[in-house]
């Protein structure tokens, strides 16, 4: 789509005359008339003045391949710029799940040979399993602050005292009935790594919380 079409959609898209126009722009009716024919093109002043009246950019104005904002070479980079944050951010939600979910099992099996029953897997998968998962963790922890100039510190100093909680608290707790000390352990360690969450959500410029 050519710059004269665009300019005649968005003329009519706010029920503009030429003349409304010209007025607006401070040129011609002949001059919009020629415009949107195609016959010339506008100057670069002419161009701004038009984005800014009607709130698009000049690439979408003068790109002929580009036939909404959003198709713009900007609009596109921000786009993936925006899928790519929230990548990041799903990574190390996804991975923090993952490792206190291990944990958890951990702990549940170890109940149950205590006990005298049998886990479904020896423990030691499950420690192979979360060794894997802490070193991925450790890695994204890596990215954010060396790579990405986050604060190193803003996320493994909760990580570690999730670790703590996770894995430590059902041991001190496991005079308390059943198996509350696991999940006591878990939800300890989940509020504190809320606090990693929200780091990395600021961080990446995605909302946190209510405005």
């Amino acid at each position: 789509m050519r710059f004269g079409e665009k300019l005649y959609r968005l003329r009519k898209e706010r029920g503009m005359s030429q003349e409304t126009l010209a007025a607006e722009l401070a040129v011609s009716r002949q001059a919009i008339s020629r415009w949107e024919l195609g016959e010339v093109v506008p100057d670069t002043a002419n161009v701004l003045a038009v984005s800014r009246l009607f709130g698009v950019s000049t690439d979408y104005l003068l790109l002929d391949e580009c036939d909404a904002e959003e198709e713009t070479p900007a609009a596109r980079t921000a786009e993936r710029s925006l899928k790519e944050r929230q990548m990041a951010v799903g990574q190390g939600f996804f991975c923090r799940v993952l490792w206190l979910a291990l944990i958890s099992l951990y702990h549940q099996y170890r109940l149950d040979m205590a006990a005298g029953g049998q886990p479904p897997v020896p423990l030691w998968w499950l420690l192979v399993l979360e060794l894997a998962v802490t070193v991925w963790l450790w890695r994204l922890n890596w990215r954010y602050g060396v790579k990405e100039g986050g604060s190193f510190r803003a996320l493994v100093v909760p990580d570690l005292l999730a670790l703590a909680c996770a894995f430590g608290l059902p041991f001190a707790l496991e005079w308390v009935p059943g198996r509350w000390g696991i999940f006591l352990g878990q939800m300890a360690a989940v509020g504190v790594l809320v606090k990693s969450i929200k780091t990395l959500r600021l961080h990446y410029g995605l909302p946190w919380g209510r405005k």
